[in-house]
This record gives structure tokens, sequence and C-alpha cells, in this order.
């Protein structure tokens, strides 16, 4: 048995400490890569715990990697050197303190994003940025540490951008807090205090400690939505409309799928999900009118009329009243009407809100097929140009992905004021891992066509995904979940560089916090 196992044991109780094959293999991989195999997983239950476990790490010199909701796939939480240790967050889950007074939320960071926003919303409040589209499963600590976008994005920015004050255990089993909790004698109400401390934990991928804690800022639940959609001819015309209506801050969520992706999400939905979906819609709706309304509004749109639709954007837009968001979708038809945009029924975006972390069933594609995404965040002005260079790597390997049959789509979303996010996303006929069958729905797992492992088509994949994050590294994009697959480290300018690795030997001078991460030892 690993030495570091045996003296934790000696530690901590042993129903927190797991080493058995099958766990320590579902464990070991992401949504995308298999990784070495950790010595054993740890699920600690409070911040003692974590401490006594991290230095004991420290001592033995035992690299540590650690996992939230494992939605991940850009390796953040595998191991790169020999048995490691893997620290399960997701016991860690308690709500700490609602306060309503002065409006924030402290959590463990083991929480989940739905978990969170459930206790949150009878109270009237929720979090500025709540979540990502896996919220089921994808934890509040996951988030911060990868950084990530979706709801309340259009507005209030990525889930970095929201966070008052963080708790983290450092590679010295040091407990650090930040924010206005870094005084002596103040509660964790406001980010700054000095230098930006939360900031620097935030987005780094577990290099720099373990978070254990967060403090959120709380804002009221919209008084009113509006909804629109809208299909496009090409990619330009959407990528245009979609920039200038999150110059406005016109929306809260405003996505758009090209002709591929969105068919893979037509063909995914069954019946049964639909009527599942539209109970959502109609408990979401106040009033009995507005119940029937929207209910025969969605059953007679149905989803043909997304048959003929080449490019296809969605937005969600809340306010106090129902002018204030009246105005915000009336604002979204007269741009989108200008850059020859055609009105859709809006029920897309409808039943999304209405159920904003339904299964992560959409980690595979609709027959099966094994799913990547890979992302940059661009500047609005240079959205078209960006996408124009991902193409040209396609071009350049048709071949290629001809003879493994990679399908490639794209996920087009914006966050806050200035940003354009561009997810190409590719879909390869291959078996699934561990990870895959552990985290689907087992009813629709059963109804998938199970592919035989494809020799070689990972490695195709692979080649094509680092060269389209080359290209967005020349680009100058920005990411989120940077993990192992981004270019960080030899991205920085030399005194920024300089600046992270000075910090990184401070906060971990034994380099046992997730070496390899953010390109870091």
């Amino acid at each position: 048995m690993n030495a570091v196992v045996s003296t934790i044991e000696q530690l901590l109780p042993t129903e927190i400490i797991q080493t058995d094959p099958e766990q320590i293999a579902l464990y070991s991989q992401d949504v995308f890569t298999l990784g070495p195999k950790v010595c054993a997983v740890v699920t600690p239950r409070n911040i003692e715990e974590v401490q006594a476990l991290v230095r004991a790490c420290r001592e033995r010199g035992t690299p540590i990697v650690t996992r939230g909701g494992g939605m991940s796939y850009t390796s953040g939480y595998l191991a790169t050197a020999p048995d490691s240790l893997l620290v399960d967050i997701t016991s860690m889950n308690a709500i700490v303190e609602i306060n309503l007074e002065d409006r924030y939320v402290t959590v463990e960071t083991g929480c989940s994003w739905q978990a969170l926003y459930e206790a949150l919303a009878p109270l009237g409040v929720r979090t500025p940025y709540w979540g990502t589209l896996s919220g089921r499963f994808a934890t509040v600590g996951g988030g911060l540490s990868q950084n990530s976008i979706f709801w309340g994005s259009g507005q209030h920015g990525t889930a970095a951008d929201n966070v008052l004050s963080l708790s983290v255990v450092t590679g010295k089993g040091e407990l650090i807090e930040t924010g206005s909790a870094s005084q002596r004698h103040a509660a964790p109400f406001t980010r700054h205090f000095g230098p930006d401390l939360t900031g620097l934990f935030a987005s780094d991928c577990g290099a720099l400690g373990i978070k254990v804690r967060a403090t959120l800022p709380l804002v009221p639940l919209a008084g009113s939505k509006s909804y629109t959609s809208f299909a496009f001819e090409a990619s330009g015309p959407m990528l245009r409309a979609m920039a200038q209506i999150s110059r406005e801050s016109l929306t809260t969520e405003c996505f758009g799928f090209d002709p591929y992706l969105q068919k893979q999400r037509m063909k995914r939905a069954s019946l049964a999900a639909d009527a599942q979906q539209l109970s959502g819609v109609v408990k979401a709706e106040s009033s009995l009118v507005g119940k029937l309304k929207q209910s025969a509004k969605i059953a007679l749109s149905g989803r043909r009329f997304m048959d003929d639709v080449e490019w296809a954007m969605f937005t969600i837009s809340e306010g106090r009243t129902d002018e204030e968001t009246a105005f915000q979708a009336e604002r979204i038809r007269e741009i989108c009407s200008a850059e020859g945009g055609t009105e859709l029924p809006d029920s897309i975006p409808r039943i999304l809100a209405a159920n904003p972390f339904g299964p992560v069933n959409n980690m595979v594609g609709a027959e099966g097929e094994r799913w990547l995404p890979v992302h940059g965040l661009v500047p609005h002005s240079r959205g078209e140009a960006v996408l124009a260079a991902i193409e040209s790597v396609y071009s350049d390997h048709q071949s290629l992905l001809a003879q493994f049959n990679i399908e490639t789509g794209y996920l087009i979303a914006v966050v806050s004021e200035q940003i354009t996010v561009l997810e190409p996303v590719f879909f390869w006929p291959d078996a699934l891992n561990a990870l895959h069958k552990h985290s689907l729905e087992s009813d629709h797992l059963a109804r998938l066509h199970q592919f035989d492992s494809v020799p070689n088509a990972w490695e195709a994949v692979q080649k094509v995904k680092s060269e389209v994050i080359d290209v967005l590294s020349r680009e100058g994009a920005s990411h989120l979940q940077l993990g192992k697959a981004y270019h960080y480290q030899d991205a920085l300018k030399p005194a920024a560089r300089d600046l992270i690795l000075g910090i990184k030997a401070s906060l971990d001078p034994d380099g046992i916090m997730n070496p390899g991460v953010l390109g870091l030892s």
C-alpha cells in the first residue's frame, strides 16, 4: 500500500478513504481523457480534515489533485505524477450562512449549483451568476477553480466575477481567507480589502490550494422574464446580432448553435422529455391563464420549426417588471431584424429556463457518440475572424476528420458586454468511458448505440483539437477551465509569468498542489 495512504488512515476516518479499484478508475478520468490511476480518493467532511490531509501529503511529498462534480474535459483533476491522491470535495456541501440583510451566502465548495439555487429561490434571491448547465453535478468550488459560464453570464459575467471571499487550504496546510474576511474582525461581505486575494485563487484550477468555502453575493429573483428565438442564414449576421445584444446588456443568457449542433440537440430530445420539460414551463407561470397559454403554445409549435433552420440564436432576458423585459425583447427583435434574422417560436429558451439543471445526457452525442468541446473567449470585434481561423483548421484536416467520422459544430454565447464565446464541438463514434456511464441517466444510456472502441480515433480528435487551441492562442483568446489543455504559462508575458511562479512557490513550496495544471510544476 502507498505510504501516504497508510499515513492518512492513521490520521483520518477510514470511511472517507477509498482504494476500491473501480472507484479509483472512475476518479482517474474526465470527460475526454483517461489519466494515470491515483493511489486513493479521500472525501473530507470538514476543513480540519482537509488541512490534516494536505500536511500528511506535504510530509510525504505526495501530489494532490482536487475534484468537484467531475464534469470537465481539460485534465484539470487528472494526475500527472505517480502515486497522486485525489480529494473529492463533494461531501463538504453545506450552506453555511444565508445573510439576506447584507446580501451574501457562504457555502462549502462541494455544494452543487443546483442545490444552492434551490435553497435560495424560496427566499426570493439567487447569486448573480448561478451555475452551469451541468449544475446538477457541477460544484461551486469547481466553478470557481475552473471558472465557468452560463446562467446569468450575459449580464453578470463568469463564476470568478461573482465571488466575494474564499477560504483556501494552501500547499502548506494553512487556511487563508480572502476579501474582507482576511481582516481579524470582519465578515466576508465584500471582495476588496487591499489587493484582490479572492481573484488570485479564482480560476487557478487548484494550483494554489484547495477551496473549502466561498461567499457569493445575492440579488433578487427576477420579477419578469422574456424570451426570443431567431434563425440566421449564416454565422456572421448571428455573431453581429449577439455582439450588439451583449453591448446593450439586454439579456442574462444569449446563445446560439450552428446547423449541426442544433440537429444533435433536437435528435437527443424525446416526447417524454418534452412532456417533462413542459411541466417545468407550466409551473413557472404564475397565473392559470399563463399556464394554459404557454402549454398550448409550446405543444403546437413542437420541434418541426427547427427543421430548415441554419444558425439559431436564443435569448432569455430578466427584469423587475413586464414592461422592462418587453422593452428588452423588442430591442432584440430590432437588432436581429437588422441582421436579417427571422423570428422563431420561443419554446426552446422558455423550456431551458424552466429546467435549468437537467440531466447531463448532452455529454454524449444523440446516438451515443463521444463528445468534446473546446472554446475561446474573444472580444466581440474578433468573433467572425476567429471563427474563420478555426474553420481553416478543419479544412486542413478534412481527410482525417472523414477517416474517423468526426463531426464538428459550434455553441456560441456572449458574456457581460465585451465577450463572444466560441465553442467548437467534436462528435465521433467511439466507446464511452466509465465517467459517461456513471453520469448519464440509466434509461437514456440504455437507448444509446454502444460503439466499440475505435483505434486512433481519440488521437485524431486530440490532434485537431490541439491545433484549434494553438489558433485560439495565436488570436489572443482567453479560456475557462484551463486545466492542462490550454496554453497558460507559455502564453504569458515574462513579468506575469515570473509573478505567478513566485506566488506558486510561496503558497505551495513543495509543488504538491495539482502539479502540471496551468503548465506549473
